[in-house]
């Protein structure tokens, strides 16, 4: 089951709200995915959903908003081979009935919903459930443990995406609106902001999975650039042991060992007898202790020793 589907599964099945709120729920769920058709004196408004659960909750909306007995139709898309669900509401006067209840239905516009600032709700509760709505409607969450985090709308019309948007700006949220296919989407990317849209609909659980899993990530990246720095560090420490090693054994060859002086005769012995350590180890090894720039220091004594010597 996709992340989506289980966001809204733990919307609908939350306990049904204040009418009001579940009228403005309705409202989102018909601007985003309702049509009206009328056609030989009869007239039929759909709305389209995904899943069966949505389904079941859009008929419980519509029949407390007085819409008479809406009728659940399921259909086949064989193009893509998946199952999608139709609720509809017939009768010119039901469906009158509940567009003038919800704003939605004007005498002079009688083929067409409704689509004006007024309908943004102008309380708090009412502003949740119909961003609620707008995300049952046509909304869509990546899965948490992905690459990355994006959250969208499938607004279809520039209007409707105008309320959703300004709806959400009641809430300190700015969705980036952008245009594809024909549809206009309003979109999410922070992982702050998602986590802050999803309280706002109420989806505590997905608001606990995706910070959970905000913190996994943030261990492992934590982990990865501790590694890849002792990885890198490590590498130094055996490139520069190597060099050194290198330059002991042709100061052997040119000067010999016994000819130097007894603190950098000390500290070629060590860097043999130990190549894995690093400098500042090397340092703690020398009697008296030794700093690592001190330690530093005599290996530059030892390479100028080694450039006199190659030049005689």
């Amino acid at each position: 089951m996709s992340f989506s589907r289980e966001v809204k599964l733990e919307l609908v099945r939350h306990e049904q709200k204040a009418p009001c709120c579940n009228r403005a729920e309705l409202t989102a769920l018909l601007l985003l995915r309702g049509y009206l058709t009328i056609r030989s004196h009869e007239h039929i408004l759909s709305i389209e959903v995904e899943h069966v659960s949505l389904a079941r909750h859009l008929f419980s909306l519509l029949k407390a908003a007085g819409a008479g007995s809406p009728e659940v139709l399921r259909k086949q898309v064989r193009r893509l081979g998946i199952q999608r669900y139709q609720v509809q509401v017939t009768g010119q006067e039901n469906i009158a009935v509940l567009l003038q209840s919800l704003g939605l239905k004007r005498s002079d516009l009688p083929r067409c919903l409704v689509r004006e600032p007024s309908l943004v709700p102008s309380q708090r509760c009412c502003r949740r459930a119909f961003i609620r709505g707008a995300f049952l409607a046509g909304g869509s969450l990546n899965t948490p443990t992905g690459a990355g985090y994006h959250l969208e709308i499938n607004c279809g019309s520039r209007e409707d995406a105008d309320l959703v948007q300004s709806c959400l700006e009641e809430f300190s949220i700015s969705a980036a609106l952008r245009h594809r296919r024909g549809n206009y989407y309003l979109y999410l990317k922070k992982a702050e902001a998602i986590a802050d849209f999803l309280r706002i609909i109420e989806a505590d659980s997905a608001v606990l999975q995706l910070e959970s899993a905000r913190v996994i990530k943030s261990m492992r990246s934590q982990v990865n650039r501790l590694v890849n720095c002792d990885t890198a560090n490590l590498e130094k420490v055996v490139t520069s042991a190597q060099q050194q090693l290198m330059l002991i054994d042709r100061l052997e060859q040119r000067v010999g060992l016994e000819n130097l002086s007894p603190p950098l005769r000390e500290i070629a012995i060590l860097r043999r007898r130990y190549p894995e350590v690093s400098m500042k180890e090397l340092g703690r090894m020398c009697e008296p202790p030794l700093s690592k720039s001190a330690v530093n220091h005599r290996f530059r004594k030892l390479a100028a020793i080694e450039r006199e010597g190659s030049r005689e």
